[in-house]
């Protein structure tokens, strides 16, 4: 049966072989078109990384200019103020020396000599006047004031949530130290984002900020100093913190009471510092109650 059946077994496999030939050549044609279609994604990736590059030179140059434009524009704005009050003075000054020259020039009305009633009559209006333009000053003075206030007051609540993030994240630190390993990464230390800005910083942050440094300095002595002994004893330098190590157990002690004197101190001085907040917050409100009593009660 085998051998009668050859025509047939070769008949079905020319077909097969040209069955195979038609799926191998539309898969040749579909690889073609995949990776012509691949050059083009990497021509266009390519092209939007090149445009990526380019948009992130000019932000960059845009933000130089930005900086440059911000400082000229506080220094213009700066410069108007003072304008506006060498005009101001100047403009009353010039409209009292009108008024005065006015009250001063006798009547033009025949047979009527300058009624000792009216003599200052242009005087009164220009000090009427100039009066309401003052207090529209001040009323606009006092409203940029305590948006000024509200603004200090925000940057504040963000430096004290900012000063209990860096205490939360030194406690983690802390802890993750305490576990032993030297392969987990505590992360930089908290100096590296504590806040600089001047304006910010409050005599607690100022000590909280020293602090960090002193301990910040300690961690790298006591690092340097846990390689050498390390290097001497014949370990691993890596190993930092491996509790089968001889003096392990007083550097841990050391470590430990690192910890409780920076975690004590950290403690008095947040209170310390809410404490300081009160007052300067109570401070504020006494200020500014009195400043309204003045403005109400006394000459200016």
């Amino acid at each position: 049966q085998l051998l009668g059946n050859q025509d047939h077994i070769k008949v079905e496999l020319e077909k097969l072989k040209k069955a195979h030939d038609e799926q191998q050549q539309k898969l040749e044609e579909r690889v073609l078109v995949l990776g012509k279609e691949l050059q083009e994604a990497k021509g266009a990736v390519g092209d939007s990384r090149h445009r990526l590059a380019e948009q992130s030179a000019v932000l960059l140059t845009s933000q130089s200019q930005l900086q440059e434009v911000e400082a000229e524009n506080s220094r213009l704005q700066l410069r108007l103020k003072q304008l506006n009050e060498e005009y101001r003075s100047r403009l009353a000054q010039c409209i009292r020396d009108v008024a005065n020259h006015m009250d001063s020039k006798p009547s033009s009305v025949p047979g009527q000599d300058k009624a000792p009633l009216g003599q200052a009559a242009m005087k009164h209006f220009v000090d009427n006047m100039l009066r309401d333009i003052r207090a529209s000053y001040k009323s606009r003075e006092e409203q940029l004031a305590r948006a000024a206030r509200g603004y200090k007051k925000r940057m504040k609540d963000l430096a004290k949530k900012h000063e209990n993030l860096l205490i939360a994240y030194g406690l983690q630190r802390e802890q993750i130290r305490s576990l032993g390993s030297s392969a987990v990464d505590c992360g930089p230390a908290e100096l590296h984002f504590s806040i600089t800005d001047p304006e910010l910083l409050t005599n607690s942050s100022r000590e909280l900020n020293r602090l960090r440094e002193e301990k910040a300095k300690l961690e790298m002595q006591l690092q340097e100093l846990q390689k050498g002994l390390d290097v001497m004893s014949g370990h691993d330098p890596n190993e930092l913190f491996c509790p089968r190590q001889p003096d392990e157990e007083g550097w841990a002690e050391v470590r430990k009471q690192l910890r409780e004197f920076t975690h004590n101190t950290q403690e008095d001085l947040e209170q310390a510092r809410s404490q300081l907040l009160t007052r300067a917050v109570v401070a504020e409100e006494q200020v500014s109650e009195l400043q309204d009593y003045i403005d109400q009660h006394l000459a200016r």
